[in-house]
């Protein structure tokens, strides 16, 4: 009964862990097909951003989507509803970061005067052109969209989100006053408030990055923002 006694919390402590880990790695799963269909739709439509964060929050709708035996119009309205909680999340960009890392502004300003209208990216006989640099990069790579989402992701499992939201994201600073394991839990911003995923309405978030490249099927224009949303 001792020993039992000093093995039961340290257990409970590591099967809340496995389960707070299962929940990060579908988020991560999730994010993952979420930022390539983010990245598709930005390739078919000239690199918008108002396109990619589309994308983004119709594949990130399984987080907020819950299954109903009812049917019809009950199922169209939790899909709906699926889609405004994660549009509201993808939109706050206290929770999400969406940067276009290829084509760049330069690459933008170099091979845009190749084009029919002079402010886009030529997308047709790719094949046939040259392979010369302009703008730190040929005109075939040019045309290779890749977008970098990172997604502050919400923990739920009590004592287990506040551990490693204190030891990952933001662990306490050095000040003299934080000794006892009260006073760490307690220290959100210790270290700094400008850290990713801190200070959001004391939510314990953890961030979750995916990339995904695909190539162009449109013209690149002037995404309107290389960082969003």
């Amino acid at each position: 009964m001792a020993e039992y006694i000093y093995v039961f919390p340290i257990l409970i402590l590591l099967i809340m862990g496995a389960i707070q880990f299962g929940f990060i790695y579908q988020t991560k799963a999730t994010l993952n097909y979420a930022t390539f269909s983010a990245t598709r739709q930005g390739a078919l439509r000239n690199g918008s951003m108002s396109a990619i964060v589309d994308g983004l929050s119709s594949g990130l709708m399984p987080l907020f989507a819950h299954s109903s035996s009812s049917g019809g119009d009950r199922n169209l309205a939790l899909l709906k509803n699926a889609w405004k909680l994660a549009n509201e999340q993808v939109s706050n960009p206290k929770i999400t970061t969406i940067t276009i890392v290829n084509p760049t502004s330069a690459a933008l300003s170099a091979y845009g005067s190749q084009s029919e209208t002079g402010n886009e990216i030529p997308n047709d006989n790719l094949m046939y052109r040259p392979t010369s640099l302009a703008g730190g990069m040929s005109i075939q790579d040019a045309n290779l969209l890749k977008v970098r989402v990172t997604y502050c992701y919400r923990m739920a499992v009590p004592i287990i989100n506040k551990l490693i939201f204190h030891l990952v994201v933001d662990p306490p600073g050095s000040s003299p006053d934080i000794k006892t394991a009260p006073d760490i839990l307690a220290s959100e911003g210790g270290g700094a408030t400008a850290k990713p995923c801190t200070g959001i309405d004391d939510q314990y978030r953890i961030p979750v990055t995916a990339e995904a490249v695909v190539r162009m099927q449109s013209p690149f224009r002037n995404p309107g923002k290389w960082v969003g949303p």
